[in-house]
């Protein structure tokens, strides 16, 4: 059984093609970066939730593609049973650390602050947040409620055979997520600190855990000092 969840009139179609919205952005995708598995054997557990005592059953891959108006974050994660009671879909500010769930995490001048909701940091990021049933939330970011407008994506849902669930996460930011109110000309190299995470309920209520790809079990949400660096090359010309 196949279920999607389209949000904001993006379509996965679209996104296949190659195409947001109303067909007048077009998104040539020019970069990607490799493909990066998480699981419990290489990914941070996040000390504020639990641990599961399958850790098999929480686990994601991703990669980082750069388009012609701003860039995106194709992911797949693998669970046994996905939960959203939370958060209802459409919404766009809700408490979605508390259902299954995909997280980006930006540090758009890659200044490692330990703590990217002080000062000036999330002018050039912070959070934003898909849930497996399509609701949103991005009220720690730059552009809170911004789903949508200056960021959209898709949610497609796979039961497998043995009972799993596949869901296939593709996100598309503006530039202006990660602070750049100019676009980078398409020959520039665009570097940036990342992180992402999975949150996994299983049962309802809070979140049972949360697994990221770096950081420390502390804040690993907010201290960019351990985020990845993401660098998107430029289309180079002869």
């Amino acid at each position: 059984m196949r279920e999607t969840f389209q949000i904001a009139a993006v379509a996965s179609a679209a996104l296949l093609a190659g195409c947001l919205g109303n067909g007048e952005r077009t998104l040539h995708e020019t970069y990607s970066t490799p493909v990066c598995a998480v699981s419990h054997t290489n990914g941070v557990w996040d000390a504020e939730y639990g641990r599961t005592a399958e850790p098999g059953n929480c686990s994601f891959s991703f990669r980082v593609v750069r388009y012609t108006d701003g860039f995106g974050v194709k992911a797949t994660v693998l669970d046994d049973v996905v939960v959203a009671d939370d958060c209802k879909p459409g919404s766009v500010s809700c408490p979605s650390w508390d259902d299954d769930t995909l997280q980006c995490f930006f540090d758009g001048d890659n200044d490692k602050s330990p703590d990217s909701r002080a000062g000036n940091g999330l002018f050039y990021g912070g959070e934003y947040t898909l849930v497996a049933n399509g609701a949103a939330q991005s009220d720690f970011s730059g552009h809170p409620e911004s789903f949508g407008g200056l960021w959209k994506g898709t949610v497609d849902r796979v039961d497998l055979q043995d009972g799993g669930v596949k869901l296939y996460y593709d996100l598309w930011f503006a530039w202006e997520c990660i602070g750049r109110r100019v676009p980078p000309a398409p020959d520039e190299d665009v570097t940036f600190g990342f992180n992402i995470c999975v949150h996994d309920d299983d049962d309802g209520g809070r979140c049972d855990r949360a697994l990221y790809w770096k950081g420390t079990p502390v804040m690993p949400y907010r201290d960019e000092s351990t985020f990845g660096t993401i660098t998107l090359k430029g289309r180079k010309t002869e």
